[in-house]
């Protein structure tokens, strides 16, 4: 054995561990006068932040345009390529500082993503937009309560709360609410009729929304994915706007995996043949009719899942509603269905209550 360690074999693996050592000693020694330089006379606050950045070599971009319902492919890219990272168990940061446009429907999937890796405990980080309004919108929606709970604290739900125009609600005990809809109805009529009205429409969208996710938004165990609801308050115009988003594996995805003991089981072939439907955008739009639902189940459509969404549309209880979902955009108040370049791995729903909406007389005893 000693032998060997006299050998020549040995020295040179010995002077090449060495080389590599001091190559790495010179690296950080020229990363640490660079970041000194960087430093030199800023704040705390600015100093923690520029290291925090140093820290996280993979750093992933939000495009300036950052509104999910006007500019979706590019969102959705960025999207993805967090998601990529999450799955990789990778560390990043997140630059949000070139954002100069933001809605709450990208705020709110970016939370989902962020979650997630909170849930998986990969670590990430990220700065705020330089815009200042787009700055105002993330931080005024509640993004940052969601963000910094401690792990320590009771995994509790952040619950909805009256007053508050703008903001984020998810649940993450129990995949259904059925309460929710009280308190939401309240303010939002107030805001756009000025007194409290009812309106069906929204109780039962909501309710749909939330028993999909837990039904049929992962591809695993029921209620295994958690929804977001962002509520946004426009009293100048007199109007409420809803995000809605499961972060799961997306309508397609989800009836593609049915077993064979499910009735939905093959239920996108089976239609492109029943129906002759050739592509995906077809398929959602028969969907939401309540044609697949009728040749699957052999019943009425009526009250059941995506077809009543349609209906609270159609019976004019909500407006402009449009859908993300895989590699569909459907805006189905226009009855525009079109492919997307980008597959969004999950599902976002987008609806508004206005003036033009019907409701009623406020009869209902809280």
């Amino acid at each position: 054995m000693k032998a060997y360690f006299q050998t020549e074999k040995y020295k040179r693996y010995c002077f090449a561990i060495a080389r590599r050592a001091r190559k790495r000693r010179r690296q950080r020694k020229v990363s640490i006068r660079i970041l000194r330089q960087v430093l030199l006379g800023k704040d705390t606050n600015s100093a923690s932040r520029i290291r925090d950045f140093a820290d996280y070599k993979l750093h992933v971009v939000a495009p300036v345009d950052c509104c999910f319902l006007t500019n979706i492919e590019e969102v959705t890219t960025f999207i993805n390529k967090l998601e990529e990272h999450r799955a990789a168990r990778s560390r990043v940061f997140v630059v949000l500082k070139k954002v100069e446009k933001f809605d709450y429907a990208a705020i709110s999937v970016l939370l989902s993503v962020m979650s997630t890796f909170k849930l998986e405990r990969t670590g990430f980080n990220g700065d705020f937009p330089a815009n200042r309004e787009a700055r105002k919108l993330i931080v005024e929606s509640g993004f940052f309560d969601h963000i910094n709970r401690k792990r320590s604290e009771k995994e509790e739900d952040l619950g909805y709360i009256r007053g508050k125009d703008n903001q984020i609600f998810t649940h993450l005990n129990t995949n259904v609410v059925p309460e929710l809809g009280l308190p939401i109805l309240e303010q939002a009529s107030t805001t756009v009729c000025g007194e409290k009205k009812a309106n069906g429409g929204l109780h039962s969208v909501l309710m749909e929304l939330m028993q999909n996710t837990n039904n049929h938004a992962a591809s695993g165990i029921k209620g295994e994915k958690h929804w977001w609801l962002s509520v946004n308050h426009n009293a100048v115009n007199k109007l409420v706007s809803f995000s809605f988003i499961d972060h799961g594996v997306g309508v397609l995805t989800s009836l593609d995996r049915k077993p064979p003991s499910s009735r939905w089981h093959r239920a996108v072939q089976n239609a492109a043949k029943t129906f002759g439907i050739e592509s995906n955008e077809n398929f959602i739009e028969a969907l939401l009719s309540g044609k697949i639902h009728q040749t699957v189940t052999k019943k009425s459509y009526r009250g059941k899942g995506l077809p009543n969404i349609k209906r609270m549309l159609d019976f004019n209880k909500i407006g402009n509603l449009q859908i993300i979902t895989n590699n569909v955009y459907a805006n189905v108040a226009k009855k525009e269905y079109r492919l997307l370049n980008q597959d969004f791995k999950g599902t976002f729903f987008y609806w508004e209550l206005s003036s033009e909406n019907e409701f009623k007389p406020w009869t209902i005893i809280s």
